[in-house]
């Protein structure tokens, strides 16, 4: 059980930031997706791992699936935010925080797919997965620290 009685916002801050730059960046792949443009790739093999059987479930783009996730994530603080309840406002939080190892444990799967298998890496899934491990770090941390002893 969470002994938060009010959210740091600092944290609150943190976990806009990330999950943003999560949704922009499952957005864009989505995008990208639909419309069969090439990505400008920096660094890795977009390609190879954008247009692999991977890349889809169920013929869904999997980064449909990220945006999605990041939009709870969002949905949750906003109203985290915007709510007046205490109760309320504690849950939304708590619900954006116990989302995170959906997201850290997908990212690990799709990491160990381009390691392992496809041999090429995409940065804007590396992205995408740097964004949910530290929401997942984070979301850790303040389990830990406001645990009930």
């Amino acid at each position: 059980m969470i002994q938060l009685k009010s959210t740091p916002k600092w944290l609150t801050v943190t976990f806009f930031l990330v999950s943003g730059l999560g949704f922009i960046d499952s957005v864009y792949l989505t995008i990208n997706h639909f419309s069969n443009l090439s990505l400008p790739c920096l660094v890795g093999s977009c390609e190879v791992v954008l247009t692999s059987a991977y890349s889809e479930f169920l013929g869904i783009p999997v980064a449909l699936f990220g945006a999605l996730y990041y939009f709870v994530i969002l949905a949750f603080l906003f109203y985290h935010v915007d709510t007046k309840h205490p109760e309320r406002k504690l849950l939304a939080f708590k619900s954006a925080l116990f989302m995170t190892p959906l997201g850290f444990l997908a990212s690990v799967y799709f990491f160990s797919i381009q390691a392992f298998v496809l041999h090429a890496f995409c940065q804007f899934c590396l992205i995408s997965a740097l964004t949910s491990t530290l929401l997942f770090g984070t979301a850790i941390y303040v389990l830990l620290k406001y645990r009930m002893k």
